[in-house]
């Protein structure tokens, strides 16, 4: 049982469907996203579950001020039990796929962001000697996509982190856990015109993610069809590999 939880981009999508997933009496939630609006209305769910939750408004590309955010959002809980990184944006629709202008937005978010949110709480977690961190990578990150460098490149880098972060932690009781997911039903994919295999609810993937970790895995990963697939390609010969998925991403 998580008792002190911080979540980022609890707003909507996966975040929020975590967040209501974990309220209920005796917890307490520290929920953050960019919009007040949207996450107000996440945070009176979980009141109405039986939650203690305080929210912060907080744009995880600012590195610095996301620090400051985490570290004093644990010391307000007593200590946090569980971060989970999930805040996510996609690249600039109106620029090309392989500029800075596309690629921004997703490396100081997706990567930026989410290891500042990860390690602000870390050395506090270590000097309790407990915690658990919860990255949320993709299944993307196993290989090169076309067009895709502002997801897959800051989610592999993300993945990697994460399991640098692992070998460290573990001698000192903080869990680390990598979550590679598929494709989930949110606005980040909304603009999506390639076909989008076993595509799931938020809904569906917070259960997943919340049934599995009690058990601390190094990793988990969804749909596992997909799964197998992509990490399956992933050891392909690159000239075979290359074919195969532009020619998937073409249709």
């Amino acid at each position: 049982m998580f008792r002190s939880v911080l979540i980022t981009g609890a707003s909507r999508g996966l975040g929020r469907a975590l967040a209501l997933g974990l309220a209920e009496p005796g917890t307490k939630l520290a929920l953050v996203a960019r919009g007040a609006e949207a996450l107000d209305a996440t945070a009176a769910v979980c009141r109405d579950q039986g939650a203690e939750v305080m929210t912060q408004i907080l744009d995880v590309s600012q590195g610095d001020e996301t620090v400051t955010a985490v570290r004093d959002l644990d010391a307000r809980l007593g200590g946090l039990d569980l971060v989970v990184a999930n805040a996510g944006v996609g690249p600039e629709l109106e620029a090309p796929p392989y500029s800075w202008e596309a690629l921004a937005g997703p490396c100081h978010v997706n990567f930026c962001g989410a290891v500042a949110t990860l390690t602000a709480a870390l050395p506090a977690m270590v000097a309790r000697g407990r915690g658990h961190l919860v990255g949320v990578s993709s299944l993307s990150s196993f290989g090169a996509l076309p067009g895709s460098a502002a997801y897959c490149g800051p989610k592999a880098g993300l993945s990697m982190v994460l399991e640098c972060l692992r070998l460290d932690v573990a001698p000192h009781g903080v869990a680390v856990t990598n979550i590679y997911a598929g494709f989930i039903d949110t606005d980040m994919v909304e603009h999506r015109r390639e076909s989008m295999p076993q595509l799931m609810s938020p809904e569906d993937a917070a259960q997943r993610i919340l049934r599995a970790l009690p058990n601390r895995p190094a990793r988990i990963d969804f749909p596992q069809p997909l799964a197998l697939a992509a990490r399956a390609g992933a050891r392909l010969p690159r000239p075979l590999r290359d074919r195969l998925v532009r020619r998937l991403v073409d249709g």
